[in-house]
């Protein structure tokens, strides 16, 4: 079985779902206060989950894929308004050692301040691929408002996934996609540039592919079916 950890309202998880057919199923907030989870830290020999609001043996989960950067208090509908903070917080923590306890693939494996990978703004996707080399867009900020510069419209998308960029992309950029994912140590990642016309540059990146494509969902499918590590 393999699961996708996402918010309710996120589409494109429900379409990659619905393409896997009976092989994956969802997991929401609405799972975590469910009951039937039993987890030890350091034991996968003896656990379950609530998923799609069924009880599972863990060692029957062969991948995840992680689209939620926390629980959303606004998601929890379950629990009464002055609680959902506290819970919302301590679900998120539950489920970063709940995913970094499995032993096979998590697609990206959860940080200590985001479940879905290293936790950078803009301001540092750019400077970690100034670090390597890759030319960069520099980002602007007014004072004494933060206000963020909106990018420039008409960027090229690049789509990590595994080990290799998903379609037909310009070799330099896919090269430099594929170095900023293994610098950021994830295994999806979603790169924007200026190009790819003459001098491209990097804009942003964050771990939200478009699931509704059907090269990225098969690649990422392939990449959740490698087998437990």
């Amino acid at each position: 079985m393999l699961v996708v950890v996402a918010s309710r309202y996120d589409r494109h998880a429900e379409i990659f779902v619905s393409r896997c057919g009976d092989r994956a199923r969802l997991l929401t907030s609405d799972d975590l206060s469910s009951k039937g989870w039993r987890f030890r830290l350091g034991d996968d020999g003896d656990s379950s989950a609530v998923i799609d609001g069924e009880t599972i043996d863990c060692k029957e989960i062969e991948g995840v894929l992680t689209r939620l950067p926390g629980v959303f208090q606004g998601e929890l509908l379950r629990i009464v308004p002055e609680d959902r903070a506290y819970v919302a917080a301590e679900m998120t923590a539950f489920l970063a050692a709940w995913l970094s306890n499995l032993e096979c693939p998590v697609l990206n494996r959860p940080t200590p301040l985001c479940l879905s990978g290293p936790f950078l703004r803009r301001e540092m996707w750019v400077h970690t691929a100034a670090r390597i080399g890759i030319p960069v867009l520099p980002v602007k900020r007014s004072a004494p408002a933060p206000a963020e510069e909106a990018p420039p419209p008409n960027l090229t998308t690049v789509s990590f996934v595994g080990d290799a960029c998903v379609g037909r992309v310009d070799e330099r950029l896919a090269s430099q996609t594929r170095a900023l994912a293994r610098m950021v140590g994830v295994d999806l990642l979603c790169a924007r540039f200026t190009g790819p016309a003459e001098g491209p540059l990097f804009v942003d990146a964050d771990y939200w592919l478009d699931l509704s494509d059907a090269e990225v969902a098969d690649a990422v499918l392939k990449c959740l079916l490698r087998g437990r590590t």
